[in-house]
């Protein structure tokens, strides 16, 4: 008995969850216009593949460009760093890392949308150990590659026609 009325109350949650417009964070849930779209950009970088697998699974088909269907076009990627923090000898201790791109959604019909994607990291000077601080770079660059591209969809998600 007391089984079923913990059964009860946990149906009547989702449904409420669920008529009240709840959704799990990292939900895909594209618009119906962003469904079929043209990616534009350099086809050739990281982040092109990553954006592009990203939207696959989010169940968008790309198609080639045809005059109908919405064109994302995706911008080369920024990237630079400034001294974040100097010591007492002004040697350079940390260094913030600008990391950032401009994406654009042409819509047929609509006015052009422009939307730009910006992080901002902070890494240690480690000018002992070149190897290691180029490496934590190369992992810093990729992460934040990740995130851009995470981004992008949560971007696209929220847009309403």
């Amino acid at each position: 008995m007391l089984s079923r009325i913990k059964a009860g109350m946990l149906i009547a949650l989702t449904l409420l969850l669920a008529g009240c417009g709840f959704q799990l964070r990292g939900g895909d849930n594209l618009p119906p216009e962003l469904h079929r779209l043209t990616l534009a950009g350099d086809d050739k970088t990281q982040f092109y593949r990553l954006v592009s697998a990203r939207l696959q699974r989010a169940g968008v088909q790309l198609v080639s460009p045809d005059g109908a269907t919405p064109v994302l076009t995706i911008a080369p990627l920024r990237q630079g760093n400034t001294v974040a923090s100097v010591n007492a000898r002004a040697d350079t201790l940390e260094y913030a890392m600008r990391f950032g791109t401009r994406f654009t959604l042409d819509m047929p019909g609509e006015p052009r949308q422009v939307f730009n994607v910006t992080f901002n990291r902070s890494f240690l000077d480690k000018s002992d150990q070149a190897l290691a601080s180029s490496r934590e770079q190369q992992q810093l660059r990729e992460q934040m590659e990740h995130e851009a591209a995470e981004q992008i969809l949560r971007q696209l998600n929220r847009l309403s026609f």
